[in-house]
């Protein structure tokens, strides 16, 4: 939600500002579970575990049904084509990509 902050001062008309508040966080549409056929990988709205591992999700970027995740140390996924039973994950690093099936 924005909320605009209109400041009168001598001289000056229309000075504003646009502050963020504070909002819940957006559940995206790849939350949940995937069959990668390599591994399952899991996602929340702050993490994604590839199966061994988890890790906190610095950014998204979302486009339509497409997202980019963004990682702390500059590594970056790509989930497209999102839908409630399938997506295709993409490596931004090696270009891998597979088709995954929601399995919750």
């Amino acid at each position: 939600m924005r909320i605009l902050i209109l400041i009168a001062l001598p001289g000056l008309f229309g000075l504003a500002a646009c502050v963020e508040a504070d909002s819940p966080a957006a559940v995206y549409s790849f939350v949940g579970s995937w069959d990668c056929g390599v591994a399952v990988l899991s996602f929340t709205n702050t993490t994604y575990n590839n199966g061994s591992e988890t890790r906190a999700i610095k950014a998204v970027e979302a486009d339509g049904r497409n997202y980019k995740l963004y990682f702390a140390d500059g590594y970056l996924i790509g989930l497209g084509a999102v839908t409630e039973t399938g997506m295709t994950w993409v490596s931004g690093a090696t270009g891998d990509q597979f088709n995954c099936r929601r399995v919750n």
